[in-house]
């Protein structure tokens, strides 16, 4: 639409762009529209919208008659759209749409659209522009009537654009002559070389960092680990510079964050300050960012929030607010949206990694787009590759997830745990939330050793809580105490025998695979931690009982070893495929971090069992605050729930700490990845679902025997 004038040495009536008008006259789609996907159900809007910007172009250089035709009779059978509320909206198109409409008018084109329908638009872009509300996206549909020397004082960026818009820019350059949007019009022409131009520009950024996410949510970044940590170390540096190109875009400027965070680089929440009060948010950004997408986005990064982070917390308050009542209201159109931010909203920290990859593939669609002022698909990201890459990927770690689940299933046998015919049923379980977790074919032996450390772990924590007798108890214990000495033992009963010769077996066992990959014995710590841990199970019997627990600080300084984390990371962590120094499990950060896992894991437990467990006889952190008329069960749960958050955020801290860290990556992301099994476990409005799995056992399924 721009006129030649001076810009390309043409006149006023040549186009300054007379490649675009080629791509115009060489891209009508067949039923007479331009734009994505023609015929989908709910880009009717949007292709009306792009329909007649091309119709306007034709007519306004006086070319393609034919196809302003055809382009005319798909506005005419497709008007309805422009008013339905069941169509995606382009960004702006209550501004823009109508001020096409006047331009139609000036160009002699009586466009064939029932009048009560003009007046219906026309009146609604009134009410838009007088309300005077973060406008300046959708400038070009105020026309002449826009201050454009103004705007461009005030808004042009360092590239030439107008809010990175080519739209806008344009608008700008034919209402009044600017070198710089000439030339930023110009680079966008030869970045894209075949005449047509992107909504949004430059995207390169935003692009890259989608194409991280995706990556990771298909589950096949590992097998680009090394391209992928280059491109984000090129975008921290430019995080850094605090470059326009992530930080004016408030969804780049969220995602970016989020992956930089996460992969342990140094990035500060202040940067998200204007963005704490959701009133002031929507009075003062861009149209562009006022959506669920952006929303999602700011909600995730907030969900990355450490110690004394007040930004996120208050960003984290307002956003999952406004998007529970999107879904609660059914106001998010597009259904995949709806279904991330209903899964994200239940459990975003119980979502664990092979569950959420499943679910992301179920969900990608190589033709999916993103919508501004017009849609788009952006083919870097959106491609059948990687969805053919990702179905393959997850077929084969199905495949040796059954293959392992077979194995767990002989050395249940073997050890004949089938043989108790009391307490959880669990095998299947522990495993399969281990697989979710503990991702790669070549990671086997750390899954099934932290399976089979959970199977055991719950084996005996039923037998000292449900049926085993205090004698039995004390008899397992003094067997552990002794561990090398007992060649004609006493059990005392098979139940004993069977629980102390699995151990046995499978700690030693596990013990010569550990001496194998790291060349140390880590049989004698082995030991002491089951020891550990099995006469913490005990003390809580017993303090309970007694009586002799009377505070929550009190039953914290020793229920966080009940809870078993230790022995499920210490047991595994030497089949990641590292080396591991032995000096780091005596460390400080080792035992904070294992101290702050254990934690999260077993308040979180408390919270979905403490009333079975006041039945039973069983301590527990809410009970304990409420025993002898102490405080109510409601504020009891609430200061579980407060200490919850702490000792969470103080995980993801060292998880996410780099410097000054002596912990390899890989030992502190098997913490936290504990912490999401419990998370996954006990965070739902149900019940135990490890002991009766319901809410996630359609993922339990679906990771090992529902076909992909």
């Amino acid at each position: 639409m721009v006129p030649a004038r001076e810009y390309s040495g043409g006149g006023g009536d040549q186009p300054c762009f007379p490649q675009c008008l080629d791509w115009i006259m060489e891209n009508q789609n067949p039923d007479g529209s331009w734009g994505l996907d023609p015929g989908h159900p709910f880009l009717v809007r949007d292709s009306l919208s792009s329909t007649l910007a091309c119709v306007l172009a034709l007519r306004k250089w006086d070319v393609g008659q034919q196809l302003v035709q055809n382009g005319m009779d798909f506005i005419a059978s497709n008007g309805w759209a422009a008013e339905s509320k069941d169509q995606f909206s382009p960004v702006g198109f209550d501004i823009i749409f109508p001020a096409m409409i006047e331009y139609a008018k000036e160009l002699n084109l009586t466009l064939p659209l029932n009048p009560s329908l003009l007046d219906s638009l026309i009146y609604i872009q009134y009410s838009e522009i007088r309300r005077k509300r973060n406008q300046d996206y959708a400038l070009e549909g105020l026309g002449k009537s826009c201050d454009w020397k103004g705007v461009i004082s005030e808004h042009q960026k360092s590239n030439g654009s107008l809010f990175n818009s080519p739209a806008t820019t344009a608008a700008a350059l034919i209402h009044c002559r600017d070198e710089k949007c000439f030339e930023y019009l110009i680079s966008v022409l030869n970045a894209n070389c075949n005449g047509w131009v992107p909504t949004i520009y430059p995207v390169d950024i935003y692009t890259r960092l989608c194409v991280i996410d995706t990556l990771e949510k298909l589950g096949v970044n590992r097998y680009f680990e090394f391209e992928l940590r280059n491109i984000l170390d090129e975008i921290y540096e430019r995080w850094l510079k605090k470059e326009d190109e992530i930080f004016s875009d408030i969804t780049c400027r969220a995602m970016a964050f989020r992956l930089l965070r996460v992969k342990g680089y140094d990035v500060s929440s202040d940067e998200f300050e204007e963005f704490v009060d959701q009133e002031h948010f929507f009075d003062t950004v861009g149209i562009q960012y006022s959506g669920v997408s952006t929303l999602l986005e700011l909600y995730r990064a907030s969900q990355t929030r450490i110690c004394d982070e007040g930004v996120l917390d208050k960003i984290h308050a307002w956003t999952s607010a406004f998007l529970k009542q999107q879904l609660l209201h059914q106001t998010i159109l597009d259904k995949r949206l709806q279904k991330q931010v209903d899964y994200d909203l239940k459990n975003f920290y119980g979502t664990l990694d092979q569950f959420g990859i499943r679910r992301s593939i179920e969900l990608y669609d190589a033709r999916d787009f993103q919508i501004l002022k017009t849609a788009y698909r952006c083919p870097t990201v959106h491609n059948d590759d990687f969805i053919l890459f990702s179905v393959q990927n997850f077929r084969i770690s199905q495949s040796r997830y059954q293959e392992e689940l077979q194995q767990m299933e002989r050395w249940y046998v073997e050890c004949r745990l089938d043989r108790l015919n009391q307490g959880r049923k669990i095998l299947q379980i522990s495993y399969i939330l281990t697989a979710a977790v503990i991702v790669g074919p070549e990671l086997s032996l750390a899954r099934i050793s932290y399976a089979q450390v959970v199977v055991l772990i719950s084996c005996l924590d039923d037998f000292f809580d449900l049926y085993g007798s205090k004698e039995e108890a004390f008899r397992i214990i003094e067997l552990v105490s002794n561990w090398n000495v007992h060649p004609e033992t006493n059990y005392c009963s098979q139940e004993v025998e069977i629980l102390f010769t699995a151990l046995y077996n499978t700690v030693n066992e596990v013990a010569e695979k550990a001496y194998d990959k790291q060349g140390y014995y880590v049989e004698h710590d082995l030991v002491s931690m089951w020891l550990e841990l099995l006469i913490s199970f005990r003390r809580e019997k017993d303090s309970w009982n007694q009586n002799n627990v009377s505070t929550l600080d009190e039953y914290l300084s020793f229920a966080w070893k009940s809870v078993g984390c230790k022995l499920c990371v210490f047991t595994s962590v030497h089949f990641l495929g590292i080396r591991i120094s032995e000096d780091i499990f005596t460390s400080t950060e080792y035992t904070s971090l294992c101290q702050h896992s254990s934690l999260v894991c077993r308040l979180l437990n408390d919270l979905k069992t403490f009333k079975k467990e006041h039945e039973e006889g069983a301590l527990n952190s809410v009970n304990v605050q409420t025993v002898d008329g102490g405080i109510s069960e409601e504020d009891a749960v609430l200061k579980v729930e407060e200490i919850i958050e702490y000792n969470r955020r103080k995980v993801l801290q060292m998880v996410y700490k780099r410097k000054g860290s002596i912990l390899p990556r890989e030992c502190k992301e098997l913490f936290w990845k504990t912490c999401k099994i419990a998370h996954c476990l006990y965070s739902h409005e149900g019940g135990d679902e490890f002991s009766s799995p319901i809410d996630v056992a359609n993922d339990i399924n679906g990771l090992i025997s529902e076909p992909l």
